[in-house]
């Protein structure tokens, strides 16, 4: 029969007997067996036991560190929605590239609340990490340090600053994709259904669809140009709006994904056929993308590398290899599906 050694014994009896009887869901009188009697007691309970006296030395050491200044190995990240579907892969990308280089990630939700964003910050910083990795809003520069002692990046919407880092993707690229595509299909009058200009990805998806139709010799018509968030309720009454417009379009691009699934669904009840009648085209490549019926032609944002990116720069700083300020923004693609074809116009 196993029976511990003298060490791990006496870490029992540095902690309070409560406190590990309490983590291990076991009695006091099970845990002061275990420190005097450990051949009394299953190995099953012992294992319990000494696995909670473990936790809890980690626990402590981790308090001491912050108290002495000294590195927590933590960081912080910040999401405006765990619920939205786009940021999974990005939260996966950022923990698996903290876990490598041994850090531990606290992820905190902002439901896109300023004041809970700042909250969710301040609480960060009092629990002494070592960094914050988080999605920018247009709240963040009203709380945000920039004096650079604790370091900073941010993913996917950003501020920019040279004073922070930040790793996105090009969404000059992705849109120009998009526009590329249905341009080669014969289309001439896309519509643009986006996010209200407040996030620099809404500003910088808008800004390169007027900069592509310049560039083609298409006068914009403002009349398919609307705006809303970035949600499958908003595409449809966005896509309500744009019939009751009475404007034609062969060709609707939308600000991502969440948006066109609501648009096809409107269009379906309209008696309009997706890609029969009109292609559309949207914008992350969520998972549920290339499930959905008719499956979605979308650009892939490579969220996950994204993720990593930052958390590889967020450790550099931290660990003082590189504190340079970095700006990066990485190569969207185009996935072609099923809600896009050739326009019957002819490009007429």
């Amino acid at each position: 029969m196993k029976t511990f050694a003298k060490k791990e014994l006496m870490m029992v009896k540095d902690k309070s007997i409560r406190d590990v009887a309490e983590l291990a869901g076991v009695s006091i009188s099970t845990v002061s067996r275990v420190l005097n009697e450990p051949s009394k007691v299953r190995e099953e309970l012992r294992r319990k036991v000494l696995d909670a006296v473990q936790t809890l030395e980690y626990r402590s050491n981790s308090i001491a560190r912050a108290l002495k200044g000294m590195p927590t190995k933590t960081i912080g990240l910040l999401i405006p929605s765990i619920e939205n579907p786009f940021f999974p892969s990005m939260v996966r990308g950022v923990q698996d590239e903290a876990h490598r280089a041994g850090y531990s990630v606290f992820l905190c939700n902002t439901d896109g609340s300023g004041v809970i964003e700042e909250t969710q910050y301040r609480l960060l910083l009092d629990k002494k990490v070592d960094g914050v990795v988080l999605v920018a809003s247009k709240y963040t520069m009203k709380y945000l340090n920039e004096d650079g002692k604790l370091p900073i990046v941010m993913i996917d919407r950003y501020v920019n600053s040279q004073n922070f880092s930040y790793v996105t993707v090009d969404h000059q690229t992705g849109v120009r994709l998009a526009l590329d595509h249905l341009w080669t299909l014969g289309h001439r009058k896309i519509a643009f259904l986006g996010s209200k200009l407040i996030s620099s990805g809404a500003k910088e998806r808008f800004q390169a669809y007027r900069r592509y139709m310049s560039e083609v010799k298409v006068q914009i018509n403002e009349q398919l140009i609307i705006f809303g968030d970035y949600t499958y309720d908003s595409g449809m009454r966005m896509t309500d709006d744009l019939i009751k417009r009475e404007t034609k379009f062969d060709s609707i691009i939308c600000g991502n994904d969440l948006i066109a699934f609501g648009v096809i669904e409107r269009l379906k009840k309209a008696g309009i056929n997706v890609p029969q009648d009109i292609s559309v085209v949207g914008y992350d490549d969520i998972t549920f993308a290339s499930y959905y019926t008719p499956k979605l032609t979308t650009v892939h944002q490579p969220t996950y590398e994204v993720g990593q990116m930052a958390t590889r720069i967020m450790i550099d700083m931290i660990s003082g290899t590189d504190k340079k300020t970095k700006h990066i923004k990485i190569e969207p693609t185009l996935v072609v599906r099923e809600t896009t074809q050739r326009s019957r116009s002819g490009g007429k």
